[in-house]
């Protein structure tokens, strides 16, 4: 609050001096340039981080100056992003309101320099796959299903588009809609190690994944002597040392059948990941299209599975209610085993067998 003091004094000649004060007190208002002054709860609701969080991302891209638009402050920049991210407007609103009296053309520029900048800066640094980083997930997954040596679950997941102008029949899955196929592996706290959304949506999963550096990184894993390391997927992946998938066609009563409950009860950590990544963040959000080329739509799916991550780091929680439901499931077909590797096959049909024995006794 603040007051402006007027003084007025008068006098006459035989009369007491007197003088008075008015005090005129003014509202102070919210400077509406200023989204970091929204209290945290409205700050949360409009931007989907922390101001703790949004000071570190602010901090980490700055306002460079190759930028096409200098005179918005990088603060507005981010703001605008994550609003569009968050709220999935497809930047209508996110250029009026609290924020500023921004223009879509300028909402527009200001949405693809600042990805951009997120992608290029942060991606790298908060999703990686680390082997050093592996022992509390294989502990968890141990201790509380009895499956040995798992460090993170494999999905993928669809990511509905327009259809595209070019290679339109690569976009076109199964459901019959266009879409972008997003493979994500997470560890047991929802922590993204790894998402690919490279490929269009008539992409199999088991292709992304054969695709993918991670599966290069895992087998490397497995060539240089660690054969306790691997991921659980489902039966659209194929099975290997380092990823573990469910029989096909168990039997009811089998002990087959019991380890496929098991398998898919300690997969559902990836599932829960999804679900809050897609809540969160709205424009990642399956009911929705995105409106943009697939390759900005990668873009948008790293970003927003950076932010994941980051909003765990400051322990951002989302509110039950708002977590995505789990997709339709896609039938996955079982992957034919590959003749040239029929060792390696035989080795992780072994190491699913052992597993199994272990758990049914």
């Amino acid at each position: 609050m603040f007051g402006i003091h007027l003084f007025d004094s008068g006098s006459e000649e035989g009369e007491e001096e007197s003088s008075f004060v008015s005090v005129i007190v003014r509202r102070q208002l919210r400077d509406c340039s200023n989204p970091l002054s929204l209290c945290e709860r409205e700050f949360r609701q409009h931007f989907r981080l922390s101001r703790e969080a949004f000071t570190y991302v602010l901090n980490c891209i700055g306002n460079p100056g190759r930028s096409k638009i200098t005179s918005i402050p990088g603060v507005l920049k981010l703001a605008v992003t994550l609003n569009i991210l968050g709220s999935g407007s497809y930047q209508i609103n996110a250029g009026v309101g609290f924020l500023i009296a921004m223009a879509q053309p300028t909402v527009s520029i200001v949405f693809n320099e600042t990805l951009q900048l997120l992608e290029e800066i942060l991606c790298a640094n908060w999703i990686k796959l680390d082997s050093t980083k592996f022992g509390n997930t294989k502990t968890y997954y141990f201790s509380k299903f009895k499956i040995p040596g798992v460090v993170g679950c494999i999905d993928g997941t669809h990511i509905t588009i327009l259809k595209p102008v070019e290679n339109e029949h690569m976009f076109y899955n199964r459901k019959g809609h266009h879409s972008v196929n997003a493979m994500i592996i997470c560890d047991h706290d929802y922590r993204i190690m790894a998402v690919n959304a490279c490929y269009g949506g008539s992409a199999h999963d088991s292709f992304v994944w054969s695709m993918s550096n991670e599966k290069i990184f895992f087998e490397q894993l497995y060539e240089r002597g660690d054969c306790n390391s691997r991921l659980l997927g489902d039966s659209g992946y194929g099975i290997a040392p380092w990823l573990l998938d469910p029989y096909c066609n168990a039997n009811n009563g089998s002990n087959e059948e019991a380890f496929n409950t098991i398998h898919s009860s300690a997969r559902t950590t990836v599932e829960r990941a999804v679900g809050v990544l897609k809540g969160r963040w709205r424009l990642y959000n399956s009911d929705l299209i995105i409106r943009y080329t697939p390759k900005k739509t990668t873009s948008i799916v790293n970003v927003c599975a950076t932010l994941h991550n980051i909003c765990i780091h400051y322990n951002i929680c989302l509110d039950p209610t708002e977590a995505a439901p789990p997709d339709d499931p896609i039938l996955h077909v079982p992957v034919p085993h590959s003749t040239t590797d029929s060792a390696i096959t035989r080795r992780a049909e072994s190491i699913r067998n052992n597993i199994r024995d272990s758990l049914v006794q």
